[in-house]
């Protein structure tokens, strides 16, 4: 991870302070967007409007204790053996769209719908619904003339995802399958983009600050969010995109009184709040496709693929192998 790290930054600083992109930066190029799975990386102009299609399957497997890992049978007393997860699979549909009101603010919308399915010995269980609806505001902080831009993000999170979803026999499904936080969350962040005459590449910082407590009298864990990401544009239409992202998410605070009877008499890690939350890095490839010109002009394809470099979890957590984006968007 530490050398892979290395590089990445040595990479991003070396392209940073290459040949200078004559003009501003635009977003009108293969690498104009950052990777597919960055939100907010990007503005637009006075009465511009984007909408977005996204689809993100993360696949787990696997039980971590901390950052090692563990076999059911090694578990510490505490947990039921058939109440130990094996396997998850979490996708989620996201629809957003973006209408920029001038050239210093552009408004953003996004509405998810999440399919999570678990797998336990005991059997499986599933939830499925929408989610938490997000909007945002992005400030134009600054420009110059050699492709470099920066801008501010300020987003709410909208408490539209169920924390009450339950099994086939009406019991409480855990945390982790819920489809929201419960709460207006906060969503600050600011990006810095830059482009040369081949290259692009950015640095996104930003993170969830949960507000409150939601009516089952608990708060998610506030999160960090880190993205660093570079790309090459390959032709005037296709580009390759890699990005280091590092995200940390605390411990529940507070319980659902729900959870915590069940967890009473059937341990699981999925029913305990300090079986929440983690630190983890991964990295990603991507390729991203722009319609210069005919019918299509203005349409955006694009897939990325990540994979973890390091992960700690808190608690007993199943271990996130992989995870693929793939998205479509148009901009007018």
């Amino acid at each position: 991870m530490k050398n892979l790290s290395l590089f990445f930054v040595s990479l991003f600083i070396n392209v940073s302070v290459s040949t200078a992109h004559e003009g501003p930066w635009t977003a009108a190029r293969p690498d104009g967007h950052a990777p597919i799975s960055v939100m907010g990386d990007h503005m637009h102009k006075m009465g511009e409007w984007m909408v977005s299609y996204r689809y993100m399957t993360m696949d787990m497997e696997g039980l971590l204790k901390g950052s090692n890992t563990v076999a059911p049978t090694m578990m510490a007393t505490g947990y039921m053996p058939n109440m130990l997860p094996t396997e998850m699979t979490m996708d989620m549909h996201m629809f957003g769209t973006m209408y920029a009101i001038s050239n210093q603010w552009t408004l953003m919308g996004m509405i998810n719908y999440l399919d999570n399915e678990m797998s336990m010995p005991m059997g499986k269980m599933d939830s499925s619904g929408l989610g938490d609806i997000k909007i945002a505001g992005l400030y134009d902080l600054a420009q110059w003339d050699d492709g470099r831009r920066v801008h501010l993000k300020l987003g709410l999170n909208l408490p539209t995802g169920s924390i009450d979803e339950k099994d086939s026999m009406s019991r409480i499904l855990g945390y982790g399958m819920q489809l929201g936080s419960g709460t207006y969350d906060f969503e600050p962040a600011i990006t810095y983009l830059g482009q040369t005459e081949n290259y692009s590449y950015g640095a996104q910082v930003g993170g969830f600050l949960r507000i409150g407590e939601n009516d089952r009298d608990y708060t998610l864990g506030n999160k960090f969010e880190a993205t660093l990401w570079g790309a090459r544009k390959i032709t005037d239409s296709l580009s390759a995109s890699a990005k280091l992202d590092y995200t940390s998410q605390s411990e529940i605070d507070g319980s659902d009184s729900r959870l915590d009877a069940r967890n009473m008499m059937m341990g699981s890690p999925g029913f305990q709040t300090a079986s929440q939350g983690r630190d983890i890095t991964t990295f990603g490839l991507g390729l991203n496709y722009y319609f210069q010109n005919g019918g299509l002009s203005g349409h955006r394809l694009a897939t990325e693929w990540e994979t973890p470099i390091d992960q700690k979890v808190n608690g007993v957590q199943l271990e996130l192998d992989s995870t693929w984006t793939f998205g479509w968007q148009y901009a007018w």
